[in-house]
């Protein structure tokens, strides 16, 4: 089995928001202007993230890295039917 451990740094840190918007693309900072990478969005996804689109928040499910490109996958509601989710994606630049 495989662990994944915290460092000192990151001991408290509860989870990472992401930002994301129409495009897509993840960002660190709420203005969406900062993009992250593949290699610190797969970390971010590890240590706990949060994806947040139009200030709403989504737990990602899953993480694929290929061809330098991390893609999170993260479930949002449907809005034409309150019992249905549709999957989404965000992803590095």
């Amino acid at each position: 089995m495989d662990r994944v451990f915290h460092h000192d740094d990151s001991m408290y840190v509860a989870a990472n928001k992401v930002y994301t918007k129409a495009d897509g693309v993840a960002y660190s900072d709420a203005e969406c202007k900062v993009s992250i990478d593949a290699e610190t969005l797969e970390k971010l996804f590890l240590e706990g993230m949060v994806v947040v689109v139009d200030g709403a928040s989504y737990k990602p499910i899953s993480c694929k890295v290929a061809s330098k490109v991390a893609t999170v996958t993260y479930v949002t509601a449907d809005s034409s039917a309150a019992t249905t989710a549709k999957l989404a994606t965000v992803k590095s630049k």
